[in-house]
């Protein structure tokens, strides 16, 4: 301990009143460990800032991510309606195809309209069914591409083949004299109907593309 006048000071830094013996309690200097104990005396009021105001509350963002989940949840399944209703679409057409080139293949020249039941003519019947046969093809092409969609990408070849078919019914009716009325309809819906799909499935691929970088979106 080290004396002062009228007081005595020990090693903890406490004075005590020598010349009062009755008084034997010593006196505490102020230090940090009294007034609030540095560091550690603050958790007794981590609700309080260092000017005595509350400290702000965190915002909750529980409930921000669950709403954002579900928004995203609905858009995903809204991209794989479009696509399952497109899917479904392609297999159609290439089990209708398939179909039509089975028949004749079958049935030749015979299962035309206004053959009658003259003389076969037998080079004529021969690439005729050749070409039954193509049909088929295109038709399982079609509905391969909707199985296997990472094939999607030659769906598009697929549809020129049809369009070119369509061009081929052009020619005919412009060298040849008009059809019959359902080969017609047949050569509307294979001008048409490739192009229409085409454009389909650029729309729904941009769609998603969109739906995706908005979900992105912070």
């Amino acid at each position: 301990m080290q004396a002062l006048p009228g007081r005595t000071v020990d090693h903890r830094g406490n004075t005590m009143n020598s010349n009062t013996p009755d008084n034997p309690q010593p006196e505490r200097r102020s230090s940090s460990a009294d007034t609030g104990k540095g560091p550690a005396g603050s958790h007794g009021s981590d609700q309080t800032s260092a000017s005595g105001r509350p400290a702000a509350k965190q915002p909750a963002t529980g409930g921000t991510t669950v709403k954002t989940s579900k928004k995203d949840s609905t858009k995903s399944d809204k991209t794989g309606s479009d696509w399952s209703v497109f899917r479904t679409v392609v297999v159609l057409v290439g089990l209708v195809i398939a179909g039509f080139g089975g028949y004749y293949l079958i049935t030749g020249t015979a299962g035309l309209p206004e053959t009658g039941d003259g003389p076969v003519n037998p080079t004529l019947e021969n690439q005729f069914r050749f070409f039954a046969a193509m049909m088929i093809g295109v038709g399982a092409a079609f509905v391969t591409i909707a199985i296997k969609f990472q094939w999607a990408n030659m769906l598009w070849l697929v549809c020129l083949m049809v369009f070119i078919g369509g061009i081929g019914r052009v020619l005919s009716w412009a060298f040849s004299g008009t059809p019959h009325f359902l080969l017609i309809i047949l050569m509307v819906v294979e001008l048409a109907f490739p192009a229409a799909l085409l454009v389909w499935h650029r729309y729904i691929a941009k769609t998603s593309e969109l739906r995706r970088e908005y979900a992105a979106r912070p």
